[in-house]
């Protein structure tokens, strides 16, 4: 069961509602505008994590519940029963994806698990650059008392 560009847009669409309603709970009754707070940091981080996950989700899927079925009838792959028993724990990870038929063919996209990496680590920033920028605001407005 392969999924399509479209499968994938329609997949991303609630995503991209749920990134939308949580940035907009975040930035709402804050004064100011800027794009440098601590509250819309962290709601990017909150969409690159969602979009990680429906990545992820997307990597997962690609092989459906039958992986020799996935291989031979819809991507008309020879499935290797021997190298398959071989590398089985391979394919039963949680991270990285994958979803082999042999040696030479693997089901997951290429692109999945350098994107999944990706936007961790972009969401990790996000969430660090957050936690500095209330750090230094908090004590910003205590030295503004104390002075």
């Amino acid at each position: 069961m392969g999924m399509s560009f479209t499968g994938v847009v329609l997949l991303w669409m609630p995503t991209a509602v749920v990134s939308a309603v949580i940035v907009l709970l975040l930035r709402r009754g804050r004064r100011g505008r800027g794009f440098l707070r601590p509250s819309t940091l962290v709601a990017l981080c909150c969409v690159a994590l969602l979009n990680a996950a429906t990545c992820w989700f997307i990597g997962l899927s690609q092989a459906g519940l039958d992986l020799r079925e996935a291989c031979e009838y819809d991507h008309g792959v020879r499935f290797d029963d021997k190298w398959n028993d071989a590398h089985y724990a391979e394919s039963q990870q949680f991270f990285p994806l994958h979803a082999r038929c042999n040696a030479d063919v693997d089901l997951v996209p290429a692109w999945i698990n350098p994107t999944i990496i990706a936007l961790v680590l972009l969401a990790a920033a996000l969430l660090g650059a957050a936690l500095f920028l209330a750090v230094r605001t908090f004590t910003e407005g205590r030295k503004k008392t104390h002075a």
